[in-house]
């Protein structure tokens, strides 16, 4: 049975989808044929290959909008492949289709849980097939307008340390931090990378403070220290719209409360406060203390750790995060700072 059944004539795609990219991997010469006629007549780039290694190869070059994957590839198995593509940051967001000429139940089901988008069933029409493929090629682009904006927050983010030398760097060690610890608490994959978006994220309301409060290097008086404070809630309002970063919002908005409910801006008591933030608070303090301040040098580790356990005494930090942290950090050499610099 042949494993195309076109019929009647296919519409052409919308311009914004032409020159999209389809990875096809199938291991029958005669399906990736037979699939690089119909995607390359609608105007797509087609690339194919006939095994999960070099389909993984492929994805050296320019990434696929889409990947068409046969369930049952000798070699590397198609699971593998939908492994890899999804622990990648570059292609976690690319849609699936697994393209199956019967499987299981199990084994769909399988494919389900480990990340497919959608099944096309051998033999398949090639009308049905293009409909697809143009709906999740407009997913991946609006996915991908989503991931641009995130990223274009991430340099507003670094910009916003750059406004004050003596803070270069901040969001990206308070990430590393954050993440470290998250670790040793043994919260998911998914909450780690929450907290390195939140860590990188956590001062971004600090674009709405005044240079002269922001880079200010003596006391502030109560009127400045009002506005420091509201940086959260300004954080808040900033990302609040952006859905993609959504589950970031508790550590943006939270990192400033303490665990007695001396903070800000709610006066959040013990676990009142979101783990997540309780875990950035940490590593904000932390690196707070260990880089230079206009008022002070950087302090030692050494130094920094006996005043944040004293603040623990206060009953300002959650004391079993911080026991965790404290062995966390130890495990580090003295002097060592994430992206491989020395204190």
């Amino acid at each position: 049975m042949r494993p195309v059944e076109a019929s009647r004539s296919i519409p052409n795609p919308a311009p914004i989808l032409a020159g999209a990219r389809i990875l096809v991997v199938d291991d029958d010469e005669q399906v990736r044929h037979l699939l690089r006629y119909l995607l390359s007549h609608e105007g797509y780039e087609v690339t194919d290959a006939e095994s999960g290694p070099e389909a993984l190869e492929k994805l050296e070059g320019p990434l696929p909008d889409v990947v068409l994957l046969d369930l049952h590839l000798s070699g590397r198995t198609s699971h593998d492949v939908i492994e890899t593509l999804r622990e990648d940051p570059r292609t976690r967001f690319v849609p699936i289709v697994m393209i199956t000429a019967g499987g299981t139940r199990r084994e769909k089901i399988d494919a389900i849980s480990a990340g497919i988008t959608d099944f096309l069933a051998k033999p398949f029409d090639g009308e049905e097939l293009l409909a697809r493929i143009r709906t999740l090629v407009r997913l991946k682009r609006f996915t991908d307008v989503f991931e641009e904006a995130r990223e274009v927050i991430v340099a507003l983010a670094s910009t916003i340390d750059q406004r004050d030398p003596y803070t270069a760097g901040h969001s990206e060690r308070v990430s590393y931090y954050a993440e470290m610890l998250g670790a040793a608490v043994g919260v998911s994959p998914e909450e780690r990378e929450i907290l390195r978006y939140g860590g990188l994220f956590h001062d971004i309301g600090k674009i709405a403070i005044r240079d002269a409060v922001l880079l200010k290097p003596g006391k502030l008086t109560p009127e400045e220290r009002l506005e420091i404070q509201r940086h959260p809630v300004a954080g808040r309002d900033l990302l609040k719209n952006m859905r993609t970063l959504e589950a970031a919002m508790p550590v943006v908005y939270h990192h400033h409360e303490r665990y007695d409910g001396s903070g800000y801006p709610e006066g959040l008591v013990g676990e009142g406060i979101p783990l997540l933030a309780r875990i950035a608070s940490i590593a904000d303090v932390y690196d707070a203390l260990t880089t230079d301040r206009p008022y002070r040098g950087a302090m030692t580790r050494v130094e920094a750790l006996r005043i944040m356990d004293e603040e623990r005494g206060k009953g300002w930090h959650d004391p079993v995060l911080f026991d965790l942290f404290l062995g966390a950090i130890e495990a580090r050499p003295e002097g060592f700072l994430p992206g491989g610099e020395e204190a």
